[in-house]
């Protein structure tokens, strides 16, 4: 079953005002007179710091704080869904979920299958490294290079860049963590993943991890919602312009993406990410 968490958005105040020709005030609407306004449904994967993960047996990150924030912007309530990575897009495109937020990259398949909003962040992916190996990592060439094992998320980007270059190595893992612990206990020699991922995961343990502020291509995020649904896109992009103007944007951003403004600018000089 999934487990379901709700924010309200602020309702507004109901003002009785006195009526000066009878002095009496209009009754209110029965509850079931009163229009039932529909939440907006957001799915989520709880098991990738900084988009969405579980701290203290909440649902906590960047993504959980945008929609925090989507509740506040708009007259529908949101409602957060829980469910896995590979069931996201599908329960998109059957109308289970309206609006996918869970750290999710532009690609053209993507694309292909869905919309999405005006990206939040332009960002890349990023290797890491045992703390150890860091300056060595740091010669050219080295970064990034074939011929020992790459861990990688299992159904993301990072699996597809590198298996395009270096087939033999690619070593997928269901979860981010696991691959962090593998690269711990040398088995693997570099973990590539998200840039946003990456820096939260070694700001978290700098005494073992290390990342390399190189992106290895340029990837958007956004959210993403069903290709017919322009009234959600729209709505999502209007918040968005406003948020980038009033500060929401990067107020959230510094407070989950370490480096995201270094992050970003080093971005528009890497390659474009295989499409």
């Amino acid at each position: 079953m999934q487990r379901r968490r709700r924010w309200w958005a602020p309702g507004v105040a109901a003002l009785v005002l006195a009526l000066a020709a009878c002095g009496q005030a209009p009754r209110p609407k029965a509850a079931s007179q009163v229009p039932r306004v529909p939440p907006i449904r957001v799915g989520v994967t709880p098991n990738a710091p900084p988009y969405v993960f579980v701290r203290g047996g909440e649902l906590v990150g960047l993504e959980v704080d945008f929609a925090r924030q989507l509740a506040q912007a708009g007259s529908r309530p949101v409602q957060v869904l829980e469910m896995d990575w590979e069931d996201l897009i599908p329960s998109l495109q059957s109308g289970r979920i309206d609006v996918v937020m869970s750290g999710l990259s532009v690609t053209r398949a993507r694309e292909a299958a869905i919309r999405f909003a005006d990206p939040y962040l332009q960002a890349g992916l990023l290797p890491m490294v045992r703390r150890e190996d860091l300056e060595s990592r740091r010669k050219p060439g080295n970064g990034f290079k074939c011929g020992a094992p790459i861990g990688v998320p299992q159904g993301t980007t990072a699996e597809k860049l590198v298996r395009e270059k270096c087939p033999a190595d690619a070593t997928p893992y269901m979860n981010f963590r696991d691959a962090m612990d593998e690269l711990r206990q040398r088995r693997i020699d570099t973990v590539v993943a998200d840039a946003p991922i990456v820096v939260w995961a070694v700001s978290q343990n700098e005494a073992d991890y290390a990342v390399l502020l190189e992106p290895l291509d340029r990837e958007p995020l956004a959210w993403g919602v069903r290709r017919d649904d322009d009234a959600t896109r729209d709505f999502l992009n209007t918040t968005l312009a406003r948020w980038r103007t009033d500060g929401t944007r990067d107020r959230l951003l510094s407070r989950w993406v370490p480096y995201w403004r270094q992050l970003e600018a080093r971005t528009a000089t890497a390659p474009e990410a295989p499409r």
